[in-house]
């Protein structure tokens, strides 16, 4: 360890985040969702600064891996979604 830091190691994943703000803080809270349960993995806030570099960071890093491995697909519409749950191919949880 250099001087004070102490090595904590952090890996988690996540699936889902949800976005809050201030006018200080941009606040992200990561979460695991399945159809059985939505686990709260705990909050990241930061200045809006480094919230917007962060962003910058994470685009070229998506743009790099697009390069390598192809085109991500976006997310299905809701109307997708809806036909595959009422199919039974997937579960999808009720917002309550």
């Amino acid at each position: 360890m250099e001087g004070n830091m102490e090595k904590r190691p952090f890996n988690v994943y996540c699936n889902s985040i949800s976005l809050s703000m201030s006018l200080h803080d941009i606040i992200l809270n990561p979460q695991q969702q399945s159809p059985d349960e939505n686990i709260y993995l705990g909050k990241v806030t930061m200045s809006p600064q480094h919230a917007k570099q962060f962003a910058y960071l994470l685009l070229n890093y998506i743009k790099q891996y697009e390069e390598i491995f192809g085109e991500i697909p976006s997310p299905p519409s809701e109307e997708k979604i809806q036909e595959l749950s009422q199919l039974g191919i997937i579960g999808v949880k009720s917002e309550q």
